[in-house]
């Protein structure tokens, strides 16, 4: 059976490597392709200020529809193997990160557990996220709070957010 999920994408900094945040995320998504998780939709890149508000280089995001047979730990895993190799830190919260992959929805479904929340916590709060997802999902519900997309979109608009001319 294909489960069906969204992960959302950003960065601020660039790769230990030396990349850029949007070649670097980029690099991140393709390597999923190699784990057997395949891309079926990217809404386009989004610029946007951190949250909370910092002194940190704005954000780099995109939303990506994909598919795959794992369940969602093994994409929770994966995510975090990906994310590893693509220089992500874990010092402490909110920092900058040259890579962040999240998973926003899988199959629709809710689950709570101690390491992994769906849908994501915060997502109906944060406009880089909701944007993106829109572009992608514009019928999209909140599977807890049965609200659609344009609902949460209409509660961030005074977020500042930029959709970008690039692939």
């Amino acid at each position: 059976m294909k489960n069906k999920f969204i992960i959302a994408v950003g960065s601020n900094i660039n790769s230990p490597e030396g990349f850029s945040p949007i070649k670097n995320c980029n690099k991140a998504i393709n390597e999923l392709s190699k784990f057997n998780i395949k891309i079926i939709q990217k809404s386009s890149w989004y610029l946007s200020e951190p949250i909370p508000k910092s002194s940190q280089p704005k954000y780099y995001n995109s939303v990506f529809l994909c598919n795959s047979n794992h369940n969602v730990n093994k994409v929770l895993k994966i995510i975090q193997i990906v994310e590893q190799k693509f220089g992500r830190l874990r010092v402490f919260k909110n920092m900058p990160r040259c890579i962040d992959l999240d998973i926003i929805s899988f199959n629709g479904n809710v689950k709570n557990s101690l390491l992994l929340k769906i849908p994501h916590p915060r997502m109906h709060l944060r406009k880089f996220v909701l944007l993106p997802l829109f572009e992608i999902d514009a019928h999209w519900l909140h599977p807890l709070l049965k609200k659609n997309i344009k609902f949460f979109l209409e509660k961030v608009k005074y977020q500042k957010i930029k959709k970008l001319k690039i692939d």
